[in-house]
């Protein structure tokens, strides 16, 4: 069976040193950290070691990281070309945006779903290896992919992950699809629903819970009147009362045996 791997890099230069960020291929390696699923077992390697983990690649098909997009694999691209191994690649980065409309740290959503926090951060990184200290440095980075590890699997066994919102000044529920099978499109699913007007069962993580007990992610019951690309209206059958919900907040949608009728139906019976 092929291996899954979760990785982290860290550097030797700061984006000052090298001109900004459109230089990340100029940033080099001071250590990579990794995880694999297959071997149960975290991995450090340095500048000189990479080879190593190009041997992780090898037995792999799926690589998870956090901002790997953005940055590691940018980063990695003079060492080993990702784009030479034929690998599936999950940024949680990316439903982390698709979620919550903006980037968010990992330590924000680490600290706030798993109460767990990281050890440094990317600057004491930089200083260490200035100093010549790499073995904390691995000690940081390993720590960083252990996290990530756990955000990537609470996320796919809740279908959520939590964030603190300094805005809102409490904390936030972001619907993600890790390691999901596909489903059928929800919009798809949605429009359906009320063409043949059936309730339509939805997996839906809220905004927030209601109480401190509550979880964001619960299923229910609705009976759709109105629906945009955004957003739809309806009859919620758990909270016995008119909804407003979000698209992408629906994990997952289908139609079901129940038929309704909404006030349009009834005016245009009478006519």
């Amino acid at each position: 069976m092929k291996d899954t791997v979760v990785f982290d890099i860290e550097t030797k230069k700061s984006f000052d040193d090298v001109g900004g960020r459109d230089h990340m291929d100029l940033l080099g390696i001071s250590v990579l950290c990794a995880y694999s699923y297959n071997k149960d077992a975290y991995f450090a390697f340095e500048e000189h070691e990479v080879s190593g983990f190009k041997k992780m690649l090898d037995e792999a098909d799926t690589l998870i990281g956090f901002n790997i997009k953005g940055f590691d694999i940018p980063v990695m691209e003079p060492y080993i070309p990702a784009a030479s191994y034929n690998l599936a690649v999950l940024d949680l980065m990316d439903d982390v945006v698709r979620g919550a409309g903006f980037r968010i740290s990992l330590d924000n959503l680490a600290g706030t779903t798993l109460g767990v926090k990281k050890s440094a951060d990317g600057l004491q990184a930089l200083q260490w290896y200035k100093e010549g200290k790499i073995d904390e440095i691995k000690k940081y980075c390993t720590q960083d992919v252990r996290v990530t590890k756990e955000l990537y699997e609470h996320g796919k066994a809740h279908g959520n992950i939590s964030f603190f919102s300094r805005d809102q000044m409490r904390k936030m529920a972001i619907p993600v699809s890790w390691g999901s099978p596909a489903q059928k499109d929800v919009s798809f699913v949605l429009r359906e629903a009320l063409a043949e007007r059936r309730s339509v069962e939805i997996d839906y993580v809220t905004g927030t819970a209601s109480s401190s007990s509550d979880e964001p992610r619960n299923t229910r019951l609705v009976d759709i009147y109105k629906l945009s690309k955004e957003v739809f209206e309806g009859y919620c059958h758990l909270r016995r009362a008119p909804r407003i919900f979000k698209v992408d907040r629906v994990l997952s949608a289908k139609i079901t045996g129940n038929p309704y009728v909404i006030k349009e139906d009834i005016q245009d019976s009478l006519f």
